[in-house]
């Protein structure tokens, strides 16, 4: 039977999935640098384009959580997206500054490219976040239930005429960079949230038409994958696929999550987003200096088991991270608590 934390959880579950898929395509971007791709390399890429989709229709779901109700305080709200985004973001870009220029920004145009996450591949996203978390509180008041539906198709509009129309190499920087190519995926996250009971209840009854979509979904993915196009965020028709394919997943796991038994770690999935490319580098470079990595590349059982490697240890640093943070925040905010107890007594 639908109940919300089933689906939250199944949500963070697709999130740790897409975690991974993310850094398997910087992993298989890497390998390009070392050997020429295989079909193994090309459909790990191909495959792993779903997981910024999803992360981006994920975020729009748990901000329109987060913004429901009519008491939501602006100060809470950025006070939060500064300690948990701003600021990692800034930091991770001036590492990213570091690792990959090894130099430190001094110039100007150095701030620029920190500021606007132009110092590593993966940082444009961060920096559209940035831009959408101002967007959907401004707005959080006329995007409701009641009308998202409407902004839904013209946020439809708005990502394909700018993608295809407007603004390539806008400021220098990439299309991507900038929220209007994001908006409709997004805002499916929102699309989701105030209709979720709905559409998972009706997907529990009517399971003939889960097993469709399941099915439908399967069949985009081997069409993505025996592509020559490479698809991406920015075609709507591989943005509507994933939905597709994330409500059907949820509707799938709404069976089995209680299972898993999963922790919901706040920040976990983020700091696995911002850490992976760094863990990729370095992990390039030992691997480069003392084997022979063109031999792992080749050997696609060893090029698994050293992606998976990568992997585990950003998911341990990450977590690390959303420890440290989490905990510390908790501590001061419990401190701050204890020191307001006599006053309001």
């Amino acid at each position: 039977m639908y109940s919300d934390k089933r689906l939250f959880s199944s949500l963070f579950f697709v999130q740790l999935l897409s975690s991974f898929l993310v850094l398997a395509g910087h992993y298989t971007a890497d390998v390009d640098d070392f050997i020429q791709w295989t079909f193994w390399e090309t459909a790990l890429n191909q495959i792993s384009r779903y997981g910024t989709v999803f992360l981006a229709i994920i975020t729009g779901f748990f901000t329109a959580h987060s913004l429901n109700g009519k008491s939501v305080s602006g100060k809470r709200f950025f006070k939060g997206k500064m300690k948990y985004i701003y600021i990692p973001f800034l930091l991770s870009s001036i590492l990213y500054f570091f690792i990959l220029r090894k130099d430190i920004p001094l110039q100007v145009a150095d701030w620029k490219d920190v500021l606007t996450g132009q110092t590593a591949g993966h940082l444009y996203f961060i920096f559209m976040l940035c831009q959408y978390y101002v967007f959907a509180y401004a707005f959080h008041r006329l995007l409701t239930k009641r009308t998202v539906a409407f902004f839904s198709v013209f946020f439809l509009v708005i990502q394909y005429a700018y993608i295809n129309i407007v603004a390539h190499g806008w400021l220098g920087l990439g299309v991507r960079h900038f929220l209007p190519t994001w908006i409709f995926t997004i805002y499916l996250g929102h699309l989701l949230y105030w209709y979720r009971e709905t559409i998972f209840t009706f997907l529990e009854r009517q399971k003939t038409i889960l097993v469709g979509l399941l099915a439908l979904s399967g069949l985009s993915m081997i069409y993505f994958i025996l592509s020559s196009k490479l698809y991406t965020a920015n075609h709507l028709t591989f943005v509507l696929a994933t939905f597709v394919l994330l409500v059907s997943g949820a509707a799938l796991l709404h069976y089995v999550i209680d299972a898993l038994h999963l922790r919901f770690q706040k920040g976990l999935t983020f700091y696995i987003y911002l850490l992976h490319p760094a863990f990729i580098v370095y992990g390039n470079r030992i691997m480069n200096e003392n084997f022979t990595i063109e031999w792992i590349f080749h050997n696609k059982l060893a090029s698994t088991l050293y992606l998976l490697a990568i992997y585990v240890a950003t998911f341990a640093a990450s977590l690390l991270c959303a420890l440290i943070i989490n905990r510390g925040f908790d501590w001061l905010t419990s401190d701050q608590k204890r020191k307001q107890a006599p006053n309001n007594a």
